[in-house]
């Protein structure tokens, strides 16, 4: 997926909680998984953080995909479009862990202007509806433990390939008539085939 779906689902975790994208409660509150989790710095136990992640749901049956022949006459260039399955992995730590990954579970399909629904289907995602409860864990941390919540959101993504090569069009279907010398007209169509 790339860097545009992984933005438009921060504005979508921002929208849950009422946050400006841009704000920096948000910036602190919500951020981008590590890659190399392992060695991901871990915030101060009385810190809520939220980690988020989107994975390719290898599970799922393979991708809906459908021919949209919506090319234009101006643009005579064929798509193909397919809806692909992702994950959505959150996972909240700190003392409001659970809080936080059960308000996501529930404003992630609130809609209406503004909301994350609205944010995400304008992108071409679909949270399918009804995930899982989030699951409170307890991680060790020294000597202490640190609370946890996993949250995991299925996702549909609408993603259009454009084929790179334009079609011929028929420009004209021009007609000739022939007259014969009994009187009868015969109608001959020349298709002729123009690259544009």
């Amino acid at each position: 997926m790339n860097q545009f779906f992984r933005t438009v689902l921060y504005n979508a975790l921002c929208a849950c909680f009422g946050l400006s994208p841009s704000s920096a409660e948000a910036s602190v509150l919500i951020r981008e998984a590590y890659q190399e989790p392992e060695n991901a710095p871990r915030p101060p136990r009385n810190t809520d953080v939220i980690y988020y992640s989107l994975e390719p749901d290898t599970a799922s049956e393979p991708p809906v995909m459908y021919a949209a022949d919506n090319a234009s006459a101006a643009s005579h260039t064929p798509s193909v479009s397919s809806f692909s399955a992702w994950r959505l992995v959150v996972v909240c730590y700190g003392p409001h862990a659970l809080e936080n990954a059960r308000k996501i579970r529930a404003f992630l399909y609130l809609d209406g202007s503004g909301y994350p629904r609205s944010i995400l289907r304008k992108a071409g995602i679909y949270p399918v509806p009804d995930p899982p409860e989030p699951q409170l864990l307890h991680e060790p941390e020294g000597s202490l433990w640190r609370e946890r919540a996993d949250l995991m959101v299925f996702l549909r993504a609408e993603e259009t390939q454009t084929h790179s090569n334009r079609r011929n069009a028929i420009r004209t279907a021009p007609a000739i008539e022939i007259h014969s010398i009994r009187g009868k007209t015969h109608t001959l169509l020349a298709t002729t085939i123009t690259e544009q």
